[in-house]
């Protein structure tokens, strides 16, 4: 008897211990912030494949289709090669800041810990 008293306690404090996060007032949804250039990017293929899809329903005849493709391929390419720029410029801003740093600066909450013991 003593043992099921003890099982159905730990299973009710693991069951709220679980659903605690939920319950708990300060809890905000949050919205997740849209990188403009990923919507560039995305809206410019998206346009590439509706001029496809129209291209192969006959919707947009073939004299139409290259002008319109060449030009949405070169909206497409210069928004992946911003990208691009924009990704080795941050690749190399990290590299410097790696190269002049030491251990003691890129994690001081350790090396203090350990400096004054464990």
């Amino acid at each position: 008897m003593t043992a099921l008293i003890v099982g159905t306690a730990l299973a009710v404090a693991s069951l709220l211990y679980v659903l605690y996060p939920l319950y708990r007032a300060e809890l905000v949804p949050t919205t997740r912030i849209a990188h403009p250039a990923r919507n560039q990017q995305s809206a410019a293929v998206d346009a590439l494949r509706e001029l496809e899809f129209d291209r192969q329903t006959g919707k947009v005849s073939d004299s139409d289709y290259e002008p319109l493709k060449a030009r949405y391929t070169e909206q497409a390419l210069a928004v992946m090669r911003a990208g691009k720029r924009r990704l080795r410029t941050i690749a190399r801003v990290c590299r410097r800041a790696l190269s002049n740093a030491s251990p003691v600066r890129i994690f001081p909450i350790f090396w203090e810990r350990r400096k004054g013991g464990w």
